[in-house]
């Protein structure tokens, strides 16, 4: 895939007491990110982790942000970002966990960061949801193309493609033609990898 990606700033909107599934879901972002280019014979572009108050580097092609959404309510963190990023508009995409089963239960939120956006001037390019967030700590380890972790990786590759295209979520499907990925528009969503009935178990 050729590209001319040069800079990613990632940033870890959720709070300093949350599960870690943000920075997690980044950390896989990343490391396949490179991994991607490195098989494509493309310049491998410089990943830089930013603080959600500070703006983008002026290099800064496009800006990866994590989050996990309660019910389907945006984070303050996420929109405290907004600010920080509006004095320098980047692409934005989102990766975002969700503790519901379902991750249609989030796009609420991505919504709201979606009209957020658009007042503030920021190219929003849509996101990822991952459904039964509450996993995402438990199965770190797993095979990154296993059963536990399938869905949610083959997404964010789809959100990497989108990325390096510099193009929407929705645009990089077209694309590449992509078909196989359950969307909403401009988000992915990644299912919980177990029953709901077992999952609501794991998470009592």
């Amino acid at each position: 895939m050729p590209d001319t990606l040069r800079r990613v700033e990632l940033v870890d909107a959720d709070l300093p007491n949350a599960s870690g599934a943000a920075r997690l879901l980044l950390e896989d972002f990343a490391d396949a990110l490179c991994a991607y280019a490195r098989m494509g014979k493309s310049e491998v572009p410089t990943v830089a982790w930013a603080d959600s108050a500070s703006s983008p580097a002026d290099d800064t092609d496009a800006l990866v942000a994590a989050f996990t959404v309660q019910g389907a309510t945006l984070p303050d963190r996420a929109i405290d970002m907004l600010d920080a990023i509006a004095a320098h508009p980047v692409p934005l995409y989102a990766l975002c966990a969700t503790d519901s089963h379902d991750p249609a239960d989030a796009l609420a939120a991505l919504d709201e960061l979606d009209r957020r956006c658009a007042d503030a001037g920021i190219p929003w390019r849509g996101g990822v949801i991952v459904g039964g967030g509450a996993l995402i700590a438990r199965t770190a380890k797993s095979p990154r193309m296993g059963t536990l972790r399938r869905w949610r990786s083959e997404a964010t590759d789809a959100l990497i493609a989108a990325v390096r295209l510099g193009a929407s979520v929705e645009e990089a499907a077209q694309i590449t033609r992509d078909t196989t990925r359950v969307r909403q528009g401009n988000i992915i969503l990644a299912r919980c990898p177990i029953p709901k009935a077992a999952y609501r178990l794991l998470c009592r």
